[in-house]
């Protein structure tokens, strides 16, 4: 399993406001570091986010719902859960006006952990075999 650093991430973000529009700039290191780090908790050899699909929602709930960024939060969420999914042999389809919506959602504590997942898995089709 390939998994993305808080540089990582930094530099998805960066990349998405050169693209998009917006301002530049991380609120929390900190709390960064720990959004890299938490689709690899496990508790007692057991992993907390067992599948793919579970660790990219968790990315994307991180990083949407806590604000680390100034500016393009559910932007470079949305879009870091598509890089980690490619990564690990996944393509994903977006539509720009699904996603919106439903990011809009994720951010305001309307969907779940197991919501977003699944919502990613259903518009995701296997690019290569697994690692």
């Amino acid at each position: 399993m390939y998994y993305l650093s808080a540089a990582d991430i930094l530099a998805v973000h960066d990349r998405v406001i050169e693209e998009t529009g917006g301002s530049l700039g991380l609120r929390d290191t900190h709390l960064l570091l720990s959004i890299a780090e938490r689709p690899k908790t496990s508790f007692g050899g057991t992993e907390q986010f067992p599948d793919v699909f579970t660790k990219a929602a968790v990315y994307l709930e991180s990083i949407s719902m806590y604000h680390v960024f100034i500016d393009g939060n559910k932007r470079t969420a949305l879009t870091v859960a598509g890089v980690f999914l490619a990564l690990n042999g996944h393509a994903t389809n977006l539509p720009v006006a699904e996603s919106e919506k439903f990011m809009l959602a994720a951010a305001q504590h309307q969907k779940t952990l197991e919501d977003i997942a699944e919502w990613l898995k259903k518009r995701t089709r296997r690019i290569r075999k697994k690692n």
